[in-house]
């Protein structure tokens, strides 16, 4: 009797059917279950997700289980069954190295053997080098999931699950293995004040309604999606004069730069005195402007009279010019002052997040557009709770979206990159996602949602749509050019945890909690204190 050679034992069927990005498999009907024992251990055949090798030529290809069916017939009076699965063939190894991608396709009755774990070190070799791992492998839970950092963090990544998959928990764990490093530079948006409690060290935390984002850092665009309403009848009378007033203040408090000033240039200038010019134009009553600005200037007092917005019209620290070099060295922490920033957008007015967003965004591409030692100085700009101010249908304004946009697409050329995350991807611009190189999808139970991301990732990725509902909390799906190829990773507990977790409803009504102060919450509230 000839003795089985290691290839004989993990055989499990031969190809039937090739497509150009799969094959049909039909099982060996001398198989005596759908496991196999191998080396000690039982690996499960058919099981959505797992992967077999197809060896073709001098390499051998990698494919992924992506349906499984069964069939029955009958034979002699009786009821016989053979199985069947179709793989998506999403790489090969060739001279010991793996590489993403099909050259070669293999022919009918190629046979088609199980991978077991250590065959996945040679799929790992490359990227193991690295030393980045976010988790373990679901499939292979003794295996860690290595990935290349500098294609995850570098060329623009999304995080999206559905409330409550744990995607404030996924991002801390990645962060926090980087928040070590001598020159990490990462910024946060945090829209929930949910990240300081994730980051006790080497990070700084910063209040923006306390930190103060001037008026003056804003470019034109923005400040007319703040104080132009466009659907005034004298709108574009209101931007005219605005633009030609900012300019001339512009130019006024900074005789030094006058012959380079743009109207766009973050320098300091007087609002105060350009809104007094506005309100003499429109009271000039033999003037051209006469009764075209009493709704903008109602606009804009409301705005520069209510307390929320102090941090940006009515600044205490950044009141000159040369005040700039110093915020930015406390937004971005240059030469390791601080590797991970938060910025807690939690206590700002809902109609000008997007106006935050967007002078956040910019501020931080324009830092290294002009800054000639840019590939020193990589940044992550982290945006939480994107599908609020990166929508395309986003009621108010759009320059956050804009200005994320133009980083989706040239961010990387300036050493500027971003995590985008959210739970609903399909309100996202799709300019912005279409150019994330690497996805963390997580439990979606939209079916919306589910939709788009099958989309996005679908030749990646195929049966996607029926995975996404059922993956674990803290399940990610890792998809793109930073992993050897789609993996479904249980993401290592942050430690600490961000502030994100689910209030527990009945454990806290089933025992006696202290009375609450309503006349505190009545003071907070008045006062507009949150912490």
């Amino acid at each position: 009797m000839a003795v089985k050679t290691i290839w004989d034992q993990k055989r499990i069927g031969v190809i039937r059917k090739v497509t150009t990005s799969t094959a049909t498999v039909t099982l060996d009907s001398q198989l005596a279950s759908l496991s196999l024992q191998l080396n000690g251990k039982t690996y499960p055949i058919g099981q959505i997700g797992t992967y077999v090798l197809v060896p073709v030529g001098r390499q051998v290809l990698l494919g992924m289980v992506s349906e499984f069916k069964k069939f029955e017939f009958g034979e002699n009076g009786k009821t016989k069954s053979h199985y069947e699965m179709i793989i998506s063939l999403i790489g090969s190894v060739k001279n010991g190295i793996f590489e993403r991608g099909v050259s070669t396709f293999p022919t009918a009755e190629t046979p088609v053997y199980i991978l077991e774990e250590k065959d996945l070190a040679i799929a790992f070799s490359v990227f193991q080098r690295f030393g980045f791992s976010t988790g373990r492998l679901s499939l292979f839970e003794n295996e860690r999931a290595y990935i290349d950092p500098n294609r995850f963090f570098g060329k623009h990544l999304a995080v999206i699950g559905s409330s409550g998959s744990g995607k404030s928990c996924t991002v801390a764990s990645i962060l926090q293995k980087v928040v070590g490093f001598p020159d990490t530079k990462v910024v946060i948006l945090d829209m929930h004040n949910e990240y300081q409690a994730a980051f006790p060290k080497n990070s700084q935390y910063l209040n923006i309604t306390e930190l103060e984002l001037p008026f003056w850092l804003m470019t034109f665009q923005e400040m007319t999606e703040v104080f132009v309403n466009s659907s005034d009848e004298h709108a574009a009378t209101h931007i005219t004069v605005l633009k030609e007033l900012v300019f001339q203040a512009k130019r006024l408090q900074n005789p030094e730069l006058k012959n380079v000033l743009t109207i766009d240039t973050p320098v300091y200038y007087d609002f105060e005195k350009v809104r007094s010019r506005i309100e003499a134009l429109d009271s000039e009553k033999s003037g051209p402007f006469y009764g075209k600005f009493g709704r903008f200037l109602v606009q804009l007092d409301t705005k520069l009279n209510d307390p929320r917005y102090d941090f940006m019209f009515k600044p205490r620290l950044y009141i000159h010019s040369a005040s700039f070099a110093e915020l930015l060295t406390k937004m971005f922490g240059p030469n390791g002052a601080s590797k991970i920033t938060i910025m807690d957008m939690s206590g700002v007015p809902f109609d000008i997040v997007n106006t935050v967003v967007s002078l956040m965004a910019r501020l931080a591409f324009d830092f290294n557009f002009w800054n000639i030692s840019r590939r020193e100085c990589p940044i992550l700009l982290v945006f939480e709770e994107a599908h609020n101010y990166l929508s395309t249908s986003s009621d108010g304004t759009q320059a956050a979206r804009r200005t994320v946009e133009r980083i989706a697409k040239e961010g990387r050329k300036y050493g500027v990159s971003c995590m985008i995350i959210s739970q609903r991807p399909s309100d996202i611009s799709d300019t912005i996602l279409s150019q994330c190189n690497n996805f963390v999808v997580m439990r979606l139970t939209n079916p919306m949602d589910q939709n788009y991301v099958c989309r996005l990732v679908a030749d990646t990725y195929p049966g996607l749509e029926s995975l996404l509902p059922s993956l674990r909390q803290g399940e990610g799906l890792f998809v793109g050019d930073a992993v050897p190829m789609p993996l479904r990773i249980q993401m290592d507990p942050p430690d600490p945890e961000p502030a994100s977790a689910d209030i527990q409803f009945f454990d806290k009504w089933k025992r006696k909690s202290e009375p609450t102060n309503v006349g505190e919450i009545v003071r907070r509230w008045w006062n507009q204190e949150r912490c």
